[in-house]
């Protein structure tokens, strides 16, 4: 396995046709853009499996500040890498900002990213979904605010 920052990976122009969406979508959320993650390469499919105990068909997984992903030369064979990170960085984003519960989290950031869901697996698509249908557009600000760890204040 191999052990990257996320950091560095944006220094190095790994995520620059995500970057300006991910700082949208913070901007959206109210939140500073936080990408201080460690991403943690799996070098086979199999030892991917064996750390997360996730089939295949997910890319990464996100918890308490560090990802874990397929080996990255698989991710880039499905035309997938920069769209997994992003995903899973908008997780720590969410995560270390507001208390949601995991359906509205992932259904969230599927929602802000734009994700078709047809395109989704099984997961994923369920959580859009219901997201879709429980949350209007309207109520996502009063949501956020319900659930946020710190008080947002409105720049000076």
């Amino acid at each position: 396995m191999r052990i990257w920052r996320a950091n560095d990976l944006i220094e190095r122009g790994l995520l620059n046709s995500k970057l300006a969406g991910l700082r949208r979508i913070c901007e959206v959320l109210k939140v500073e853009p936080s990408f201080d993650v460690l991403i943690v390469e799996c070098e086979t499919l199999e030892e991917f499996h064996r750390i997360t105990n996730r089939p295949y068909s997910i890319g990464a997984v996100y918890s308490k500040g560090v990802i874990v992903t397929q080996p990255f030369t698989v991710l880039k064979s499905k035309g997938v890498l920069e769209e997994i990170l992003a995903h899973e960085l908008l997780h720590h984003v969410i995560s270390i900002n507001f208390d949601l519960p995991g359906w509205v989290q992932e259904g969230l950031i599927l929602y802000l990213t734009g994700a078709q869901v047809e395109k989704l697996p099984f997961h994923h698509r369920e959580c859009l979904l219901r997201f879709m249908r429980e949350v209007d557009h309207e109520e996502i600000d009063d949501l956020l605010a319900r659930h946020r760890r710190i008080p947002y204040s409105e720049p000076r």
